[in-house]
């Protein structure tokens, strides 16, 4: 190991078992002179920890944690000037765990600990939203809105299933008891249009919720960003597309339509909400109802495996 490294560790991360897998791996890597291990403390920390990190020397630095943790990171090191940034780097201790998944990273933590400390760095995309209160804020993996920042919100709120299973309970839960549809218009660099959805998703990564592959022909490095909608359905039919969102099929459903673009500007009828990364920017009391998302290329050194090139046949553009 060359660059000095820090780790910023959320021991919250799922449900707290971030921090048993946290001792043991500190214990595992003591003596390394160039590792440096910091511990967030609260909502938002990591974002300081990451800000802070160019300024004490490190050239590298780790989310360890979900992908709430990877969402802080990534927005206290694009906080930093280009030219100063650090490379960035995953350790998968997360529920979730998805945005490592679309890096082609180990969930063997140890083995992803070698990964982040040793091996070559390439550049990766971020994405960048703005609303109409005028914040901005980062995302690297999703942006969601409607149904599913309401699943991911109700998945905040469950703190007695394991794993998967609290996103799919959460999900369930939306269909039947929560889901309200919006009428949104979407203009891109490619396109406009105009529907009443019950979701929509920006995605630079593939997968979100841990198991559910929205986005199967998205790829972090190709400059651009990828969405999903879907059409108003009713309840049945939104528990018949569970298994095609799953196996990332969804583009054979007439209701469901994907596409990519570099910039989309999208207003609604209603207060949007929204999450990122699995954040939530936008609650149940939001009066967001418009906003901007565009893609950063070439925004982070990050180290992970090359990705296969990206397949976008069947993507409707």
């Amino acid at each position: 190991m060359s660059t000095p490294t820090l780790v910023i560790c959320n021991l919250f991360a799922n449900q707290g078992a971030a921090r048993r897998s946290a001792a043991a791996l500190t214990a595992a890597a003591a003596g390394r002179p160039r590792l440096t291990w910091a511990f967030s403390a609260y909502p938002r920390h990591a974002i300081e920890l990451a800000r802070q990190s160019a300024d004490q020397g490190f050239g590298r630095v780790s989310a360890f944690g979900g992908d709430g943790t990877v969402h802080e990171v990534v927005n206290g090191l694009m906080q930093i000037p280009a030219e100063q940034r650090p490379e960035f780097a995953v350790i998968p201790a997360g529920s979730g765990n998805d945005f490592s998944a679309s890096l082609g990273l180990s969930r063997e933590q140890g083995e992803a600990l070698e990964y982040a400390l040793h091996s070559e760095a390439r550049w990766i995309d971020v994405a960048l939203m703005k609303d109409d209160s005028g914040r901005s804020e980062y995302f690297i993996n999703t942006l969601g809105i409607g149904f599913d920042a309401v699943a991911n919100l109700l998945a905040h709120q469950s703190d007695f299933l394991p794993g998967f299973s609290i996103y799919l309970a959460a999900a369930l839960r939306t269909i039947f008891f929560e889901n309200n549809p919006i009428r949104i218009r979407a203009v891109t660099d490619k396109q406009s249009w105009e529907d009443e959805v019950l979701l929509f998703i920006a995605c630079n990564g593939r997968r979100e919720g841990r198991l559910f592959t929205v986005a199967p022909q998205a790829q972090p490095d190709d400059g651009r960003l990828d969405f999903v909608a879907v059409r108003t359905i009713s309840p049945p039919q939104m528990l018949a597309t569970i298994p095609y969102m799953i196996r990332g099929d969804h583009n054979r459903l007439s209701y469901c339509y994907q596409g990519y673009f570099t910039r989309l500007e999208l207003t609604a009828d209603q207060p949007l909400i929204m999450h990122a990364d699995g954040e939530i920017l936008a609650g149940l009391d939001s009066n967001i109802r418009s906003v901007t998302i565009e893609a950063v290329p070439r925004a982070l050194r990050a180290v992970a495996p090359a990705l296969e090139p990206s397949a976008r046949a069947g993507a409707n553009a």
